[in-house]
């Protein structure tokens, strides 16, 4: 490649810094990985859960103000106990925390499907077209080309998870009217936030660093196939072989369901429900008249019913689950997996895109 020697050019542009140097890096990234139209249909799939929570949380503030608005949709709201009815506000914690947890549940595939869409094509083209030596060419660091593919997952995921889950905790205070949700929920919107980050620095470091590892982008959705399914069906028949507390901790789909669990505080929510429906359920009235009467005279001989949750009644719990459906293991476990694949990640990535590459 021919050099030319121009002599000295005044710069008459607009000097910046190296900090925001790798968005170019991430507009580009973020533009032509919208063009697929399979990465369009995911991210409209991915708003119905939106739309549910945000109607959820709009009638439930309803409900708390008592407001006649309410009125077309009590059909929706038979199912919930008396309580619930006649103080909303004092059980807000325990279903705004389900409804959360249950939208990153949902929510995590469409996660999963867009990285798997977006993420292999971001390194493994560069090393196709060896494209890298003429980033590393330019006043732009390393750091700031790993930070410029890792924006691109970023900001997807934030389009399907973390934004809505904002936005939705915005609506779900503005429909209460009632400065107190801010003091019962706040702890949900800061789980919020770092849950989108534990997603985007798990599954963006992971699914780049497959990408780094081949030039071509069909082995790197391969790889990411088998650690999101291959690993789920893995666990699943581990639980019903082994039936051990550490199976479902194989899972990488798992894993991020548990640490969602650990932050939104899940477990707490879903042991606080079944005691409240169970307290309603031994509060109904007992059945009268005639066939009441023989129902009651056939069942005084009877020893008392225990004080078994709903759950526990249906179902024996699963390996690694609790009779209210919460894992039963340490959330660390997951945690532990998951930092092990970072850093295993992040050292791919060092190893495999250096500064010193030549173009061949």
């Amino acid at each position: 490649m021919p050099i030319f020697d121009q002599g000295y050019q005044r710069w008459t542009g607009q000097l910046s810094g190296h900090t925001w140097r790798w968005l170019a890096i991430t507009r580009h990234g973020v533009a032509a990985q919208w063009k697929g139209w399979m990465v369009k249909g995911v991210f409209f799939a991915s708003l119905f859960p939106v739309f549910v929570l945000w109607a959820f949380l709009a009638l439930w503030g309803l409900l708390e103000q008592k407001s006649s608005l309410l009125t077309p949709f009590m059909g929706l709201l038979r199912g919930l106990p008396p309580e619930v009815l006649e103080g909303p506000k004092g059980y807000r914690d325990v279903y705004w925390t389900l409804a959360f947890n249950s939208f990153f549940s949902t929510e995590l595939y469409f996660t999963m499907l867009l990285v798997l869409l977006v993420g292999p094509n971001l390194i493994s083209q560069d090393l196709r077209f060896n494209a890298i030596p003429l980033y590393l060419s330019r006043p732009l660091r390393r750091i700031d080309y790993f930070l410029g593919k890792l924006g691109v997952i970023a900001f997807y995921v934030g389009l399907v998870s973390i934004l809505p889950a904002v936005l939705a905790y915005i609506m779900g205070v503005s429909f209460s009217m009632d400065a107190t949700v801010i003091r019962d929920t706040w702890h949900i919107l800061v789980a919020s936030l770092i849950y989108g980050c534990v997603v985007v620095l798990s599954a963006g470091t992971l699914v780049l660093a497959f990408s780094s590892l081949s030039k071509n982008a069909r082995t790197v959705m391969a790889a990411w196939l088998g650690v999101w399914i291959v690993s789920s069906l893995m666990s699943s028949v581990l639980v019903n072989t082994v039936r051990r507390d550490w199976c479902p901790v194989v899972s990488y789909h798992a894993d991020l369901l548990r640490i969602s669990e650990a932050l939104t505080d899940a477990p707490t929510a879903r042991r606080k429900l079944a005691e409240l429906l169970t307290s309603a359920t031994q509060q109904m009235p007992r059945p009268g008249g005639l066939f009441g009467g023989i129902l009651q005279k056939g069942r005084r001989n009877q020893p008392p019913r225990p004080n078994i949750p709903p759950r526990a009644l249906v179902i024996q719990p699963r390996p690694g689950e609790d009779i209210y459906g919460n894992s039963s293991y340490p959330w660390q476990w997951s945690a532990g997996v998951l930092t092990g694949l970072f850093v295993l990640s992040v050292w791919t990535l060092s190893s495999r895109v250096k500064s010193l590459d030549r173009l061949k």
